[in-house]
Parts: C-alpha cells; structure tokens; sequence
C-alpha cells in the first residue's frame, strides 16, 4: 500500500502545469514600454501564456524580463493570437534589461524577427534561428539557463493585440513538507 501511495504522489508531482496567464494587460495593467525596467514575469514549468497590445502610434514596445533556472530550457514560443494582421518585431536579448531596436543595438539581439498573424499557432522558436533579421540567430532554437529579456513592437500605426505561449521544460520545483509526505510513507 506504501508503494502505491508514492507512486501516486510522485505521478501527481511529475504532471506538468497546465496553461497558465501569467501576464493580461487588461487585467495586469500595460507592461513595460522601457528597454532599461521590463516588468519581471516569473514563468512556472509547463506553458505561461501573455497577452498583450502594442501600437505603432504612438509607439509601444512591450518589454519582459525572465529567468530560466538551472534543469530548464524555455523550449517553445508559441504565437497564440495575433491581431490585425500586420508585421511586427520582436526579439531575444540576455541580461535583465533590453535595447531599443535599431541599427546601431541590431547585433546585441540574440535573435529577432518578423511576425504575422500568418504564424499564429506556430511554435517561433524555430524562426529565431531560422528566419532571423537581426544579425545573430539564436543556435537552436531554445533558451537554456540564464536571465533573458523578450520584446515586441509594432511600427505600423495601428493597436496589435497579440497572445504568446512561453513554455518551459524541465524540473519541478518540489516544495520541501513534500519531501517529509514521502518519509513519512516509510516509517
């Protein structure tokens, strides 16, 4: 019964979080427009979705920092909704703070690129290794270990409304009481 009982909590344990809105600008407030504050997310295994607006005119760029902890990899980015259907940028940095796009900060992205409502349901961690517009790409197309910034802007005048998918892969963080739940099982 004891072997049962911890394969049971250990399966519970190992289920990944299900899809999770870490970020709703309706709800949240706007995230950051400045390249040196990006408003801070904390994503949990499994998906951590983000759903934004950006305009063009004004312009307003929305601006994340996040970090991916030792045992994961951000592996996935999907596009979830994107609306009107217009070309957007957006891009990878590392370190906390980001940079405005231009000529002069295009080689300090890790990756950026293009977007259209053409990629909704698509997985973009591929284009930024393959289908890049800045000078670097990303060498796969996941992000392991480290801190990261991730940014999107629209430069047309219109009001985009957009929903990503960020999904992390790795360990779960396993609180310590659930370790004593497990000794407990063998005495």
């Amino acid at each position: 019964m004891k072997i049962f009982a911890i394969v049971l909590l250990l399966a519970a344990m190992a289920v990944p979080a299900g899809a999770a809105v870490i970020w709703n600008e309706g709800i949240n407030g706007d995230l950051s427009s400045s390249e040196a504050a990006p408003t801070s997310i904390s994503f949990g295994v499994g998906t951590n979705q983000i759903l934004g607006t950006i305009n063009g005119n004004p312009l307003d760029r929305d601006y994340i920092t996040f970090t991916i902890a030792a045992g994961q990899t951000l592996s996935h980015l999907n596009l979830i909704a994107f609306s009107p259907d217009n070309l957007a940028f957006s891009a990878f940095n590392s370190g906390s703070t980001s940079f405005i796009p231009s000529g002069g900060t295009n080689g300090l992205f890790l990756s950026g690129i293009h977007i259209s409502a053409a990629d909704v349901s698509k997985d973009l961690m591929p284009f930024y290794d393959t289908r890049n517009v800045t000078t670097n790409s990303l060498a796969s197309p996941s992000l392991g270990p480290g801190t990261y910034c991730w940014m999107i802007q629209q430069t047309s005048p219109v009001l985009q409304s957009y929903t990503v998918e960020f999904v992390v892969d790795g360990a779960l963080q396993t609180d310590p009481q659930t370790w004593g739940m497990i000794k407990s099982l063998y005495r």
